[in-house]
């Protein structure tokens, strides 16, 4: 923590730690920081604090001018900072600026927690340790609080409540003395305040008190007097109840106004040190209207804190290994560290992240040159920066810069391995797998690195984050370079970097924009010399490398360097279109032309596409080159832009019509490639040519982009680049339109199956809705057979929420169950159907229809049917009568040859809950540790969200309850970008139980109550009326059974139900305890979870035997308890067996 006081109450100073005042700057400057600082260690927003220095008519400059306080003030507060370090004091958090201060450091929080603490001591009659805090809080005023910001509204509120509470400091402090027996010498201060105060009740009610006290009872009376005749002759009102109540005590000589015995040992109280005057404290009170109506938000005050190691010897790092290169000192060293940590063996992911032309690329290639000196293998992959890249690219094209050693791999990649397993997920393991192998082959230290992850695809953010949990045992370091915008696929990449930084091994270097020192030192690298043009273009490019350098380049060009030049370009865009502007022609014509390709030009396509011979175009791109607009390729002859930004601006300046034409062009040209050239390689292009269509579909495109999207789609697939499957399909669909409903309705289903694999339940319902509706308007009894099939394959839970069911799909399988089907047809319907019905009436029905559609898929022998049928089962007979059933149908799917992992980890979870409640936790802590291993294999957001909430249950049932509280908070990460149903009941439960645990269920009751309120959560509504009776308010727990009834749903939900309603029963005779311990009792030597997990509640007997209580029956309810702790007892409950021993006790008794 930093040594730095602030100072409020008062002349607004910050002292720093040797007790020299700072320099805060000008008033409004230093107004930034008083807001800040009266909350500290909380975010003031942008807005906010631009609204208060300009009461709501900001200039436009207003944002540039604050952040120019914010600077000025950072190197006040932090005068030793190196620069590049991060501020610590002063802090950018989104939306706004932070204080990162404790309250202890601010001198008003130091106020309100003692004047707050010397009240509470009040209260417990301890006067004079009440005295000493209000003595200090006192102490801390040097006079009128924020005067010098009075003019401010955010100072008016604060100003007001701190004299108002200061005011009642200083009252607070004659109670203390008075109830000490200092009565006498406080006369004549309260004499004066009342004179200068006359309408303050209460201390007009502290000078009689102090009077009488004296034994000056006479002068206690007048003084009664004189405040009643000033009320009456000023105001018109008479004393108010304090004062009437003690003239009647005066009057009576009331013992209640003798002051107590004073205490054996006084305090000696200090002077306050707030001015030489009684009436000092009272300079900024306000009326007491005034104090309560309290403070605005914007007023409110701070609260106070309650492994390989390669054999080849290292060479030694030159002094300077990377040249010179500007403010990336630290950066640069770090760099070099983790080179030599590679060649010992121990690598990892290393991000490099900044703005778009901060220098990320660059210092990867310096990276990659001192890496090659050192012996390191050094292999590039560069995202592209469009959506026509094929899935894992970067990753192809660093596999095949491996040679020999990374083939196999790039096969892999590629989709063109013959012998891949069938299942999915082992396909993905095994790809994954082999590429690590490659990486990390022969113990050769290697540098790989990924330039422009934000623009990567999906399949390769997964790939890298499978990577980042194993290369820090291996030699090979992953460097990465990202922007912080949006890119290709923001939420994905958000959460990848997130996982990622998780990952041993792994770190973050950001790079920020240079300073004006900095400026300057890049500036006379360039022979310019000018301070006031150094000042100019810091100013204008806020620092940018890139931006600064081809401003540099522009008014060179012009002839221009100089400050007092005019017209200096606003945004980079503009410095590009400049630049661009000052090429010939022709050049400029081939440069948006190129821009159409994106970052990577091929000189192949643009020949095709310029019907131009290559010398000639390449000959028109030379002046290009020639000033940085393009690069040419170290290898062939093909070309990248210099930035994407250049090419970025290119592009923007086409209109939209253009571009159409163009993309129509490019794809033409590619098509009319030979696939013996490497633009025209047929597996890579198809993702291209799809997207060149597509941006084409208005002008001639639509059909050929959804013929290539399609093939694309299906090349996806086969390389298990399932969420590349996913865009490709809607890419086709969105090309395709309404045209052709028969097709769109094929495209449909399989956009369903891709959305079922990357677990989007809810997508994939709307896509196959929408395939089921078109199939029945067009007749196609196949494709609408397909469709519905979909609905039916392995799921972790019913894909529909909480008490659905769709009268339309049932109506619909009915119709083709009734038709001609083959038998697994037959089979994959009657399942499907089964679970449509499971939140109906009809449950029993479909149960049956899933026990015929297993039959028929035991007889078939088809695996993969089979597996689906069961997990169908298992959803449908989920009732507790069918407890060993569904523990049987859970070990036939565990020995299904072949067992994909997926169906594993579905197994496991679904025989993990009955292991839970057969109490059998040792084989249940098997089965969990084998699906957590089997989800670094299978990596399905929605597979882990199935574990994490069966661990929850264990945790409860141990009374882990921090744990509890972390998986709570990781629940929205845990069910991750899967669309399944149930985060609104699970996290309530978990939540609930916990709290129950700890005894806090106030601070979450209106939360259970809002959630249960929701029909889909109708499971939780048992939990929030015993939330209710926990709080003690059965008042609100019989209206919220009078609002939602008590019924118990004869599904998954049903035995938790019954058991949390047995706790209220127990309590409210409702409902009926006699029915509920019916219900219950065949299930006695169970415990209660909820559903797969989320929350354990230890033994049912525990219900049983309060439910016994309520019936009247004591004996069993005796036995019951003595059964449940001895069931906690033997598996080592401890919380469970407090609770169960509690109960025993009060029976007993």
């Amino acid at each position: 923590m930093n040594s730095l006081s602030f100072r409020l109450l008062g002349p607004f100073e910050v002292i720093d730690g040797d007790g020299r005042v700072l320099d805060l700057g000008p008033r409004k400057q230093r107004a930034v920081l008083a807001v800040l600082a009266l909350d500290p260690g909380r975010i003031v927003s942008l807005d906010r604090l631009i609204d208060e220095l300009w009461a709501g008519e900001p200039p436009s400059s207003a944002t540039a001018t604050l952040q120019s306080y914010v600077s000025n003030l950072r190197k006040a507060l932090e005068p030793g900072r190196r620069p590049r370090t991060p501020p610590a004091v002063l802090l950018t958090r989104e939306p706004g600026y932070l204080l990162s201060v404790a309250p202890i450091q601010v001198d008003l929080a130091r106020f309100v927690s003692w004047v707050e603490d010397g009240r509470r001591a009040l209260g417990r009659r301890e006067h004079a340790a009440a005295l000493g805090l209000l003595d200090r809080a006192l102490e801390t005023w040097r006079g009128e609080p924020l005067a010098e910001f009075a003019a401010y509204e955010f100072a008016q509120p604060v100003i007001a409540r701190l004299g108002e509470l200061r005011a009642a400091a200083v009252e607070d402090r004659f109670d203390a003395r008075l109830a000490m027996g200092d009565g006498a010498s406080c006369v004549a201060d309260l004499e004066r305040l009342v004179e200068a105060y006359p309408y303050r009740e209460r201390l007009w009610s502290l000078l009689v008190l102090a009077l009488y006290r004296s034994g000056r009872q006479t002068d206690a009376l007048g003084a009664l007097r004189r405040v009643r005749a000033l009320l009456d002759e000023e105001m018109g009102l008479q004393p108010g109840p304090e004062l009437r109540r003690l003239e009647q005590a005066v009057l009576e000589q009331s013992a209640a106004l003798d002051a107590p015995a004073p205490p054996e040992a006084p305090a000696v109280t200090r002077p306050v040190a707030a001015g030489p005057s009684p009436q000092a404290p009272f300079q900024q009170a306000s009326s007491s209207q005034s104090s309560a109506q309290g403070s605005s938000a914007q007023g409110s005050f701070p609260q106070a804190p309650p492994g390989h190691v390669s054999s080849q010897p290292e060479r030694p790092p030159a002094a300077s290994p990377y040249g010179a290169f500007i403010a990336r000192e630290q950066e640069l060293a770090r760099l070099g560290e983790r080179l030599g940590a590679v060649r010992r063996g121990r690598g990892g992911v290393l991000l490099v992240t900044g703005e778009a032309g901060i220098g990320k690329t660059r210092l990867a290639q310096l990276a990659a040159e001192e890496a090659e000196a050192r012996g390191v293998a050094v292999v590039w992959g560069r995202c592209v920066e469009a959506e026509a890249a094929p899935p894992f690219w970067p990753w192809l094209q660093a596999l095949r810069e491996l040679g020999e050693r990374g083939r196999a791999a790039a096969r892999l990649l590629a989709g063109e391995s013959a012998d891949a397993p069938a299942d999915p997920e082992a396909a993905l393991f095994e790809l994954y797998e082999g590429v690590l192998a490659a990486l990390a082959r022969s113990g050769t230290p290697t540098l790989v690195v990924l330039d422009d992850l934000h623009a990567a695809d999906a399949a390769s953010l997964r790939l890298l984050g499978f990577l980042a949990a194993e290369l820090h045992r291996r030699p090979v370091l992953v460097l990465a370079t990202v922007r912080p915008e949006p890119g290709r696929e923001p939420e994905r990449l958000r959460d990848a970097l997130a996982a990622l930084t998780r990952e041993p091994g792994a770190e973050r270097l950001t790079l920020r924009p240079f300073t004006p020192e900095d400026v300057v030192t890049f500036l006379r690298r360039h022979d310019v010399t000018d301070p006031a043009l150094a000042g100019l273009l810091y100013r204008r490019t806020g620092g940018n490398p890139f931006y600064l350098g081809e401003l540099l380049r522009l008014l060179g060009s012009e002839h221009r360097l100089d400050a007092a030049s005019l017209g200096v370009p606003e945004g980079v865009m503009e410095v590009i279109g400049r630049r661009v502007a000052r090429l010939p022609g022709p050049t400029t014509e081939l440069l948006r032309r190129a821009a159409v390709l994106g970052r990577d030009v091929s000189l192949d396509v643009l020949e095709a596409l310029t019907r131009t011979p290559a010398e000639e175009v390449m000959s028109l791109l030379e002046p290009a080159v020639a000033v940085g607009i393009l690069a040419e390729a170290p290898d062939g002859f093909d070309y990248r832009f210099s930035h994407a930004l250049v090419r970025d601006a290119l592009y923007a300046g086409l209109g939209r019509l253009d571009k159409a034409r163009l993309h129509l062009h490019v794809a033409e040209a590619l098509e009319s490639l030979p696939p013996t050239l490497p633009a025209g390689d047929g597996t890579a292009r198809l993702p291209v040519l799809a997207h060149h269509f597509a941006m084409a579909a208005r002008v001639g495109g639509a059909d050929k982009a959804v013929g290539y999207a399609a093939r694309a789609a299906r090349q996806a697939t086969a390389q298990r680049a399932y969420d590349e499957a996913v865009g490709l399909w809607e890419k086709a669909l969105l090309a395709l339109g309404r045209r052709d409903p028969a097709r769109r309705c094929r495209l449909l289903v399989e956009l369903g199956r891709s959305l079922r694999v990357v677990g989007d339940a809810l997508r994939a319902q709307a896509a196959l809705e929408e395939a089921i509706a078109l199939a029945e308007d067009t007749g196609d009894r196949e494709a609408l057979v397909e469709a519905v099939a979909v609905f039916g394959t392995l799921s972790v839970w019913n894909w529909r929420s909480y008490g659905v069911v769709d009268d339309h799909t049932v109506a619909l399988l009915e119709k083709l169950l009734a038709g001609p089907l083959d038998d697994a047809h037959r089979a994959a319907l009657l399942g499907t159907l089964g679970i449509e019905l499971n939140y109906g009436p009809r449950r029993a029905e479909g149960e049956a229809m899933v026990v015929e559609a297993l039959e028929i898929a035991r007889r078939i022998g088809d695996p993969a049917l089979l597996l689906q049928v069961l997990n169908n089962y298992m959803i449908a007979s989920w009732v507790p009568e069918r407890e060993d059933e569904r523990r049987r149908a859970a070990e036939e799917m565990l020995a299904v040859p072949g067992l994909p992992a997926a169906a594993e980890v579905v197994a496991r979870v679904r025989r993990m809950s009955c292991l839970f409640r057969a109490g059998e936790l040792a084989e249940w802590d098997r089965d969990l540790a084998r699906a957590g291993h089997l989800l670094q294999e299978v990596r399905s957001s929605e597979l882990t969200a199935m574990v994490r909430i069966a661990e929850a249950a264990r945790l409860t049932l141990e009374g882990r309850w921090d744990e509890v509280e972390d998986l709570v908070g990781e629940l929205g990460e845990v069910f991750g970008d899967s669309s399944m149903w149930g985060l609104g009941v699970v996290r309530p439960t978990m939540l609930y139980t916990c709290r129950r645990g700890q005894g806090r269920v106030a601070e979450i009751l209106d939360e259970v109550i809002t959630a249960a309120s929701q029909p889909q959560n109708d499971p939780l509504r048992p939990i929030a009326v015993l939330a209710a009776l926990d709080v003690g308010d059965r008042e609100l727990a019989r209206s919220l059974i009078a609002r939602w009834g008590t019924t118990i749903p004869d599904d998954w939900s049903g035995e938790f139900a019954a058991v949390i309603w047995s706790y209220v029963a127990a309590q409210l005779g409702v409902p009926d305890p006699s029915g509920l311990y019916d219900r219950l009792a065949p299930y006695a030597d169970r415990l209660a979870m909820h559903g797969h997990g989320t929350a354990g509640w230890g033994s049912i007997h525990q219900a049983l035997a309060m439910l016994s209580v309520a019936t009247g029956d004591r004996a069993r309810a005796l036995d019951h308890a003595r059964r449940a702790h001895e069931t906690h007892l033997r598996l080592g409950l401890d919380y469970w067996a407090g609770q169960s021993a509690r109960l025993l006790d009060r029976l007993r008794a």
